[in-house]
């Protein structure tokens, strides 16, 4: 179609554009786009630039430090972003397998994702053969489930040695207590109970440090957590992407704590044909959050 008998109304473009302009902004420059869907930086901002002469207006302000959304970038990005989600979709339901069955996933509570559910109704759309029945709980009680046979794929700290890491995030504290210089009150913790890792790390991090503490509320999941910590209760350890926007951070006074990991594991007599489908999935999902969680993801080669 010569560019005379293009319609003004219809776009025009291919989904590698779009997906350089989400990761662009998501990203917060070129080169760490280039870098997030495998191109050079030179052809990402080729595709901007071919971008916004298709649609006759700037979509980025760009300057030798930062790159930031126009009026009309902020507009076209929320579109952009569902076709690309509506084209996913389509690929991933036209390649799916036909059988219908049951994935029985298992997520230790501490690190799913704040926007599971809408993974999984997205993987369900894409996905109507494959019925979903998820588990929330501690890791170790999840792979106990697994090693019975009761789930297919669980998603998990390092507890066990045959996981496959899927990504990495901070461990921070949150909440409220008496810091003070010279205060000899111990410090309130919040935690969750033995096996917890957490637990471990809070303890020994502030051992080392010299801190005093008491566990003041043992909490049976990270719903209980929050809930403590948004009333002043105390403090805990948690990934960094399970802060809610009214849980304050401490960055000062308390000793350094190491990344998180999250891995997948799978039962070694395991056929499901969704399985390695729901982990790439979720995989794809969590790199469209990522912007502000500080997670590293790791991809198989």
């Amino acid at each position: 179609m010569s560019k005379s008998n293009r319609s003004q109304f219809k776009l025009e473009t291919d989904l590698i554009s779009l997906r350089s302009l989400v990761a662009v902004v998501e990203e917060g420059g070129f080169s760490a786009a280039a870098k997030r869907i495998g191109r050079t930086q030179s052809a990402v901002s080729l595709q901007i630039g071919k971008l916004e002469e298709r649609l006759n207006t700037r979509l980025l302000d760009r300057t030798s430090r930062s790159v930031s959304l126009t009026p009309a970038g902020e507009t076209f990005l929320s579109y952009a972003r569902r076709i690309l989600e509506l084209a996913d979709e389509a690929m991933l339901a036209v390649t799916s397998p036909d059988e219908a069955t049951l994935l029985r996933v298992g997520f230790a509570d501490y690190l799913a994702p704040q926007h599971l559910h809408t993974l999984l109704a997205r993987f369900r759309r894409a996905h109507p053969n494959c019925d979903l029945s998820l588990v929330l709980g501690m890791g170790t009680e999840m792979l106990e489930l697994m090693d019975q046979g009761d789930l297919d794929v669980v998603f998990a700290g390092p507890e066990a040695e045959h996981g496959k890491l899927l990504w990495e995030e901070p461990l921070v504290w949150t909440g409220t207590s008496n810091l003070e210089e010279g205060s000899d009150d111990p410090i309130d913790l919040v935690l969750m109970p033995t096996p917890c890792s957490y637990r471990k790390i809070a303890f020994d991090s502030l051992t080392r440090a010299g801190k005093t503490w008491k566990l003041s509320i043992e909490a049976n999941s990270v719903q209980a957590v929050q809930s403590a910590i948004q009333a002043g209760l105390g403090i805990s350890v948690l990934p960094l992407s399970v802060v809610q926007e009214n849980m304050p951070l401490i960055s000062e006074k308390l000793p350094p704590l190491p990344n998180t990991s999250v891995l997948s594991y799978l039962r070694s007599d395991t056929t499901h044909p969704y399985a390695q489908r729901f982990i790439d999935f979720l995989i794809d999902g969590i790199e469209e959050n990522i912007e502000k969680r500080k997670i590293v993801l790791f991809r198989a080669g």
